[in-house]
Order: C-alpha cells, then sequence, then structure tokens
C-alpha cells in the first residue's frame, strides 16, 4: 500500500496564507490597524507608525511560504528538463544547436517571455501606484490618487496578480517541470483572491455569514 500524498494538501494551505492576509486586510483594515498597534504581529511591526508599511514588512514576510513550497516542488518532486542546461551538461556543445531548434527549447523560451512580461506587470503596478498603493493605502486609510496609467488602462484587471500567475507558470514551463500541480494551485488562489476574498463578493459573502442580531 502505498503512503498517501500529503503535499497537495499541505501546498494549499500555505499557499494561501498570504491570500488571506490581503483579504484580511481588505475586510478589516481597522481591526488590522488595532493588532498593529497592539503588537499582536511583533514589536518591530508595532514600532512602525505607517500601516501600510506594516502591511508590506507582513506581505513581504509570508513571502517565504510561496518561496518554499514552490522550491521544494522544483528540488523534490519534479524532474526537470532545461534544454540549455541539458546541452552544456558535461561540456557537451555539440548538440547546442539540436536543442534550439527543439520543443523543450520552445517551452524554455515560451517560459522565459511569461516571466518576463509578468515581472514587467508587477513593475508596472509598483510604479503607477507606489508601494503605499499596492499595499492597501486606502483602506487603511491613506490618500491614494486614481490611477488610469498602465497597466491600468488595458483591461486588465488586477494586473498585480496576472503578473505573479505569468512569472509562475513561465518558471515552470522554462525548466521543463514534470508537474505543474503548484501552478494551479496558486492560479486557483489568485483567482479566488481577484474573484472572492479581495473582492466586494467576499464582503457580501461576510454579511451573509455575519449572525443577526435581535431587534
Amino acid at each position: 500500500m502505498s503512503a498517501i500524498d500529503f503535499f497537495p494538501a499541505i501546498a494549499i494551505l500555505l499557499l494561501g496564507i498570504e491570500r488571506f492576509l490581503y483579504g484580511y486586510v481588505y475586510h478589516f483594515p481597522g481591526h488590522f490597524k488595532a493588532n498593529c498597534k497592539n503588537g499582536v504581529f511583533g514589536t518591530k511591526i508595532q514600532q512602525e507608525p505607517l500601516y501600510w508599511k506594516c502591511f508590506m514588512q507582513l506581505g513581504v514576510s509570508v513571502k517565504v511560504f510561496q518561496y518554499s513550497v514552490c522550491i521544494y516542488d522544483l528540488l523534490n518532486r519534479c524532474a526537470l528538463q532545461n534544454p540549455i542546461r541539458d546541452s552544456f551538461h558535461g561540456g557537451d556543445f555539440s548538440i547546442l544547436l539540436d536543442q534550439m531548434a527543439s520543443s523543450d527549447c520552445s517551452c524554455f523560451v515560451l517560459g522565459l517571455l511569461l516571466v518576463a512580461f509578468g515581472q514587467y506587470l508587477n513593475y508596472a503596478v509598483f510604479k503607477a501606484l507606489g508601494a503605499m498603493g499596492v499595499y492597501y493605502g486606502t483602506e487603511l486609510g491613506y490618500k491614494v490618487g486614481r490611477v488610469t496609467t498602465f497597466p491600468y488602462n488595458t483591461g486588465i484587471s488586477d494586473p498585480q496578480y496576472w503578473g505573479v500567475i505569468l512569472t509562475i507558470w513561465g518558471i515552470y514551463i522554462s525548466l521543463g517541470a514534470s508537474s505543474y500541480l503548484i501552478p494551479y494551485i496558486e492560479t486557483f488562489w489568485y483567482f479566488m483572491s481577484m474573484k472572492v476574498i479581495e473582492n466586494d463578493r467576499g464582503r457580501k459573502l461576510l454579511e451573509a455569514l455575519r449572525p443577526k442580531t435581535a431587534g
């Protein structure tokens, strides 16, 4: 009898932590600010006077879950087929041109393009909104101007999240990973953020679940 593989369930839980943190700040900014002030998130964050910077520090900290899951998956669970790496392995350069024309190499190039475009979207979002805008400055009570420049004039909803999705898929495709479990899980969580967790749908759901008071 084969052992039960708990990794998918663990990955779903760990990769969801970041999304629920963002949802928490989006829906309960007052509660978040009170917890920062009361030291719930630690002394360093308690001493930070700007709440959006508190959120930024927490957001960066929980990235460790995302990075750890992806690195563990790629190094321990996936078989990787990178044509450029394989061509240079052992100093054999004679098959490089053949590899460059292979479908594996096409996937490698496609993956790199996805990573590049995904990171460009992330850069453009930070340039347009600034760190304060990205880390829910408006929700936390700061004045953040309305942005209509790229990438918010393209019709792409939540360009930063699309940038993350494209980057993760690009990494797995470029490395020729044998499993795309993590990109699918990440896509699920970011879609949940865009459509429910960090959305008015989520607010309506929370209101529906709130106990009705008598009277």
